[in-house]
């Protein structure tokens, strides 16, 4: 059912009817395939994505499928969108250039026997996952599942299962509920990903089980079989939680994404009629990232399309995705599974060209020549097809090393950096001197790291050289101080037995070492008071150490009792409590105090308690106040969002509950979903090496070049740095390889064959080593994989860098296999200090660094102390001499303060008695001095707040409607009021972007991103609002070309940022059209799209009359259009004086009423 054959165009050709760039001679072997089975092996940065979209168009275009006829499938939403949007802006210049096939009647749509020839229709482009919902909604019923189930996130899973665990009455091998619940959500995605009922999950690992048992019951060989039978049990005792899990979501109409593939896969198998419909309406299927499939996937694709015209793209260099379910076998298998009539005809002697064809790009778009270099070092021993016993059997495809780009399209040489220093604190410095170095507004830079724990340090350097920097993820959000204080504060009052987080607080707000033992030994006694009295408790029981265990949360809430009460220090019923200092006093009330107003607070919604916690610490005024350190804003919005995102994946959103995903987050960051994003020009991107699949920035930094850091691994590190690794025989964090679906294509389970009757301790102790070692070296290729990714993500620059004494370590570490086989070819240059010997003398400041400091801070004790007499010649007497100037004048500042704080006397500077010549003591002096002068110059001349440098442009509607509150809302920012109608309109803004970049038959809500969760009424709303925008007659002769897109236009000293909604472009010539989406029927003034008008011409250096903009009011009857006419479009002098100082109000359009109902 595909249009007759192909017309004679060569991709050469086609090329330049479109204006594009010629494609290479490997990239039009690609576009150019005929419709049949075809595996392409792209190395990174080889413009897979540009080819892609340019076979999509060649098959078109030679008339062999309809756009609406193709379908491509890829992992991301991101990755999902660039193709997307590729594709439909060249199918969209291939009906300008008139080389658009038109339908014949064979393939009417229409009604009466007449064909649509103007409505080809477009491509369908989704994830996996979506693609396969698709099918359980449209064929669930076929199998028995409902097709209206609820889609759950991995929150609401992680939520149900701790509920699950908390109810259950009989014990489980681990007492930890994180744990459990981890392990749990593991087992049940891994039996999804492998196709696996839980009877059959029972019976393997009871085999399993039992031969671990059986061969630890051998005499000496219970220490080399390990924890592997525990480990089975565990397994086994899950799951009946996994049995209970699915119980929950079928009762309740629930499916995640594991339950999606299967069932999917289910359909696919035992449907013949869905298998049927769905390969005939696709014809010509695109499958994104090949290599990061798993076998579910795998076997629902290949059950529809197998035989047909599939091209799949992948790089097995790049499978680094074999944790969570990616089979590394999914390319080398292909053929196989997607082919069989090809793999059939190389029996009866046909070429492999022709039966089976692989083809290749392997020119490098990105990387300029020296990292290019880098990468096919790393990448070699991939490449050499050694195999050692114990190590997989089977054929692996044959992968080029990566080529340069030719000089004509930018080729420069690029360099590659390395340096081995002592500590950790010396790199984290030295990649933040080498980020500083280049650092530019518009550069694009990252950092990647092997785990998450390596950022920190690395953070605070590039805080202290002044580089702003974004940590990415939610793991790294974590580590920020503003979200840990939010988060320490959330948890204490959630469990008042983290006394590490009372800690936190009561340190961050001020308190010393001494008053800290004051408030421990007040809780000792209260504790003891407690049990003296004769209470019941625990202790009556056998835990008495549990009940005697004091609490600093308690100590703490017996003081503001005691306060509140009016009691007086010297009547306070505890001696200890009289031992605090008044500022240790002043920190432990504040600290109870805002313990107490969370715990106030807690049946409030999980976001607003967020929000009250950060107000309580006082850190919305101190973000507000840091306009030039913009990292704790970000990381305390992100900490919001991630809040209300578990409120809305959730069904009862618990504090509790929240506290512990987090406690998750961290402690299992690998188990979470990458983030996904962009590259910020101006901003340094810390992120883990998982996370930058897919991306591409001006300069890396890798730091951790360790052996045991990367390469990951936890054997000790050999001579010959062979590595035997226990693997899932050790940890529930990985399912064990003899259940996997794809076991043919990991180490051979050779100990699973030995019969423990006749083994002895040599047997088992060779056969177990050698397993072990095989594992190892599965291992060691994952994280070579994972280098190449991280090494091709720099366009131009590369710093390598490692230390003895990586993380914590105490002992010197080997640098990393990696750094040393690139320095022996003599591909880094040193950098910094380069490659430095390890200094014994000099320990791991990370573990061994203290802080000295007095507390409470007295200024008698400073005078006493330099009025003391050392010894003629002592070391000591400059040193005393320093601290007691110094503390002199911080008291001498202080007192400035206080006397202004006071008002009452003019401030007169209080002479510092310091040493003239200390830089610290003038610079105290001078900052003092400025900040009193500020504050007098504020007092005298009323409150005024500057105009930020950048503003959104839609808060220039609130300046111009009132000046005062606009200045207001500066001051002091209040989160909006949330409404449903306001959520609404951002799952439509999410969803009309996907509607009108992929039109298609099928294309229903689910693919478009809205949430299942979403009530029926909601849904309705959300889809007529998609189909008033699909039939919008303003939009008939133009294409989508970008959305959610970004720009800025500087007017006078203020940047205005503009978030436009979406960007459309004529189809039959020049010419723009801006849409901005509303939801709701308030109309704003038109004017305002000046500002998006002015900016979307200048980049593209078009003039502002080629540039149209509208507001949609989708909520109307067929939509309502507000248009900014040439009339109405305000100059850029009219915007610059509404930004001026003092602007009359009279320049402002007045705002409408709103609309009455009716």
């Amino acid at each position: 059912m595909t249009p007759t054959g192909p017309r004679r165009l060569t991709p050469q050709a086609l090329a330049e009817a479109l204006g594009i760039h010629t494609p290479t001679q490997e990239q039009a072997r690609v576009i150019a395939h005929r419709l049949s089975p075809l595996l392409v092996v792209a190395g990174a940065g080889s413009g897979k994505t540009a080819t892609m979209a340019q076979r999509v168009v060649y098959l078109v275009a030679t008339g062999q499928v309809r756009p609406d006829q193709i379908l491509g499938l890829t992992f991301t939403r991101k990755a999902t969108a660039e193709l997307d949007q590729r594709v439909a802006s060249r199918l969209a210049g291939l009906s300008a250039a008139g080389l658009l096939p038109a339908t014949g009647p064979e393939h009417d749509r229409g009604v009466g026997g007449t064909a649509d020839v103007s409505d080809p229709g477009e491509p369908m482009i989704a994830t996996y996952n979506s693609f396969a919902g698709a099918l359980v909604r449209d064929h669930g019923l076929r199998i028995g599942v409902d097709p209206d189930s609820t889609l759950i996130t991995q929150a609401r899973s992680w939520q149900i299962v701790t509920s699950l665990l908390e109810a259950r009455t009989l014990p489980l091998p681990n007492e930890s509920l994180s744990h459990n619940a981890s392990a749990t959500l593991v087992l049940a995605d891994s039996l999804s990903q492998n196709l696996l009922t839980i009877e059959e999950a029972a019976k393997d690992l009871a085999d399993l089980s039992e031969q671990f048992t059986a061969l630890a019951a051998i005499k000496g060989c219970k220490t080399l079989v390990g924890k592997a039978p525990a480990v089975m049990a565990e397994w086994e005792a899950l799951l009946d939680v996994v049995a209970e899990l699915h119980a929950h979501k079928r009762h309740h109409g629930l499916l995640d994404f594991g339950d999606q593939i299967a069932l999917a896969c289910a359909i696919a198998e035992s449907v013949p009629e869905a298998a049927a419909q769905v390969r005939a309406q696709y014809p010509a299927v695109l499958l994104d990232e090949f290599q990061d499939t798993s076998v579910a996937q795998v076997r629902l694709l290949s059950a529809l399309f197998a035989d047909s015209g599939v091209t799949a793209v992948g790089d097995p260099h790049q499978a680094i995705y074999g944790w969570r379910g990616a089979s590394a076998a999914a390319l080398d298998t292909f053929h196989q599974r997607f082919n069989p009539t090809g793999t059939a005809l190389l029996d009866s002697g046909t070429s492999p060209a022709e039966a089976t064809p692989v083809l290749e790009l392997s020119t490098s778009w990105r990387n300029d020549s020296t990292i290019l270099e880098v990468a096919n070092v790393v990448s070699a021993p991939l490449r050499s097809g050694v195999v050692e016993d114990g190590d997989p059997v089977g054929e692996h495809l044959t992968v080029a090393p990566l080529r340069a780009r030719p000089a004509a399209f930018g080729l420069e040489p690029g360099a590659a950096f390395g340096a081995f220093l002592q500590d950790p604190a010396e790199e984290a410095h030295t990649v933040a001197a080498f980020l500083a170095e280049r650092w530019s507004p518009s550069a694009e830079m990252a950092v990647l790291c092997r785990t998450r724990a390596q950022m920190d340090p690395i953070a605070a350097e590039l805080e202290a050289a002044g580089l702003p920097y974004t940590i990415i993820g939610l793991g790294g959000m974590l580590y920020v101080p503003e979200v840990a204080d939010v988060r320490a504060l959330l948890t204490v009052a959630s469990d008042p037995e983290r006394g590490d987080r009372v800690v936190r607080l009561l340190t961050g707000f001020g308190i010393g070492a001494r008053d800290l033992r004051v408030l421990a030994a007040l809780a000792r006694e209260l504790t003891r008071t407690a049990t003296e009295s004769g209470k019941e408790g625990p202790g009556a029981h056998g835990d008495q150490a549990e009940a005697d265990s004091p609490l600093l949360s308690e100590a703490l809430d017996a003081l503001l009792r005691w306060h509140e009460a009016g009691v007086q220090e010297e009547q306070e019923e505890s001696a200890a409590a009289r031992d605090l200092t008044e500022a240790g006093r002043a920190v432990a009330l504040r600290t109870a105090r805002a313990i107490r107003r969370i715990r106030e607070a807690v049946s409030l919604p999980l976001p607003d308690l967020v929000a009250l916690a950060e107000q309580v610490l006082d850190l919305d005024i101190e973000i507000a106040a840091r306009v030039g350190h913009p990292m704790g804003h970000r990381a305390l919005d992100s900490f919001h969002e991630t809040a209300r995102a578990f409120a809305a994946d959730t069904d009862a959103p618990t504090l509790t509950g929240f506290l512990e995903w987090l406690d998750a987050a961290e402690e299992h960051e690998d188990a979470m979903s990458a983030p996904e994003v962009e590259p910020s020009p101006g901003a340094v991107q810390l992120l883990t090496v998982h996370a930058a699949k897919g991306l591409e920035w001006d300069v890396v930094a890798v730091p951790g070049m360790d052996e045991q850091v990367f390469p990951s691994y936890t054997s000790a590190v050999k001579d010959d740095l062979r590595v035997a690794e226990t693997g899932w025989m050790g940890s529930t964090s990985t399912f064990p390889f003899p259940l996997r679906a794809d076991a043919g294509d990991l180490p051979p389970f050779t100990v699973g064959d030995l019969d423990p009757a006749v083994t002895d301790k040599p047997l088992l102790t060779e056969t177990m080593s050698a397993y072990k070692e095989a594992l190892g070296r599965q291992s060691l290729r994952e994280e070579r994989r994972l280098a190449y990714v991280a090494f091709t993500r720099a366009r131009h620059e590369l710093l390598l860098t490692g230390s003895h004494l990586s993380k914590t370590a105490s002992k010197p570490r080997r640098p990393s296999r990696f750094l040393t086989e690139l320095q022996r070819r003599d591909l880094l240059r040193p950098y910094a200090e380069g490659w430095v010997d390890f200094d014994e003398s000099r320990p791991n400041p990370l573990t061994s660094l203290t802080q000295v400091g007095t507390w409470p801070l007295d200024a008698d004790a400073a005078e006493t102390l330099s009025g003391q007499s050392p010894e003629a010649g002592g070391e000591g007497t400059a040193v005393t001499d320093r601290i007691a100037a110094v503390r002199r004048a911080r008291y001498a500042a202080a007192a400035q303060v206080t006397a202004a704080m006071g008002g009452s006397e003019p401030v007169q500077e209080v002479p510092a008695q310091a040493q003239p010549d200390d830089e610290m003591v003038r610079r105290w002096r001078l900052e003092a001095g400025l900040l009193l002068a500020e504050r007098t110059r504020a007092l005298s001349g009323g409150p005024a707040v500057r105009l930020p440098e950048h503003l959104a442009a839609t808060r220039l509607d609130d300046l111009r409607a009132d000046r005062h509150q606009f200045a207001l809302d500066l001051r002091r920012p209040l989160p909006p009021e949330p409404r449903a109608a306001g959520r609404l309109g951002t799952v439509f803004h999410d969803a009309v972007a996907q509607r009108l970049s992929a039109r298609g038959t099928l294309f229903g809500l689910g693919q478009a991103g809205v949430p299942d969760s979403l009530g029926p009424q909601d849904r309705d709303r959300i889809e007529r609002w998609l189909e008033t925008a699909e039939n919008l007659p303003l939009l008939e002769d133009y294409v989508l070309a970008e959305t959610e897109t970004d720009r800025e236009i500087t007017v006078g000293a203020t940047t205005l940022r503009c978030r436009m909604d979406a960007v459309f472009q004529r189809k039959d010539g020049p010419g723009w059209l801006i849409v901005d989406w509303k939801t709701g029927r308030r109309q704003v003034p038109v004017d305002q799209l000046s500002v998006y008008v002015h900016a979307w011409a200048a980049s593209q250096g078009v003039p502002t009359a080629s540039v149209r903009a509208a507001y949609v009011y989708v909520d109307y009857p067929g939509g309502r259009v507000d248009e900014l006419t040439a009339e109405g479009l305000l100059g850029l002098d009219q915007i610059e004086s509404a930004l001026a100082p003092g602007s009359p109000s009279e320049e402002m359009t007045p705002l409408p009423a709103p609309e009455q109902p009716g």
